[in-house]
């Protein structure tokens, strides 16, 4: 069952894969939306949190990094709903398919690209001044946390494409958690500049995570506290998203 789990998933990915590879907007939003982000918020933000003592440029580009993994992560929740649309999903429950490796073959491409975000945040960051103090060693690491995390995301997206009625509902549908995951999170301000009461849910909600995380794998903080933490949520999102997800596939026509 695992078996056929890895191959039909790994074949569906490929499909996705080169689907995606023709589309230019795809590729646009993979290399040029994650720089041009990087860009705004350093030109924006850095004076103002370098006058608070905050080394900007070294925490800047794990928030990116994120933030890109949840943006990659988004597209499965329109071409899962595409493929539920055109009756492609239904092809694939007529067939002897894993339940499970339409959407998780959509996650792998979409982790594919995750990638390549990641990369190129991390080359410019290098270059503008990012290093890893905390030691080299712990790049793939950072890779590792980071993709791990898009997965997950990416089972969450995908699972939204199974409930939406059309491929632009589902990009709407994707919005609601992106934006208050992401602009509640310690990834632009310290958790301290938000209300009291809003705190605990920044601190401890998985984008935070995430981002702490990365950081301290960068040299910025507790790597055994925030990796665990990080970790523990990629792989939760993974668990109770792909079991539901499994769940909803079965029932879709």
């Amino acid at each position: 069952m695992t078996a056929s789990l890895v191959l039909d998933a790994g074949l569906i990915g490929g499909r996705s894969i080169r689907k995606s590879s023709r589309n230019p907007a795809s590729i646009l939003g993979a290399i040029v939306f994650p720089l041009l982000f990087f860009a705004l918020f350093n030109i924006v933000m850095r004076r103002i949190m370098e006058a608070r003592d905050f080394d900007y440029v070294q925490l800047l580009p794990s928030t990116i990094v994120v933030q890109a993994m949840i943006f990659s992560a988004m597209s499965s929740a329109y071409f899962v709903a595409e493929d539920r649309v055109t009756g492609i999903t239904g092809r694939f429950r007529s067939m002897p398919v894993h339940p499970l490796a339409p959407i998780l073959g959509r996650a792998v491409a979409d982790v594919a690209r995750a990638f390549v975000s990641l990369s190129v945040v991390l080359i410019v960051g290098v270059i503008v001044g990012m290093r890893f103090d905390a030691g080299i060693g712990w790049l793939p690491v950072y890779v590792a946390v980071g993709l791990l995390f898009a997965l997950g995301m990416a089972l969450l997206f995908g699972l939204l494409g199974y409930v939406v009625s059309t491929p632009e509902a589902a990009v709407s549908a994707a919005s609601i958690p992106y934006l208050p995951l992401l602009l509640l999170s310690s990834g632009f301000v310290p958790v301290e500049d938000f209300p009291g009461w809003l705190q605990p849910f920044v601190e401890w909600q998985p984008v935070t995570a995430t981002i702490d995380a990365l950081r301290a794998l960068a040299g910025a903080g507790d790597i055994a506290r925030d990796v665990t933490l990080a970790l523990a949520w990629s792989v939760g999102l993974i668990v109770v998203f792909g079991a539901i997800a499994t769940r909803r596939v079965r029932s879709v026509a």
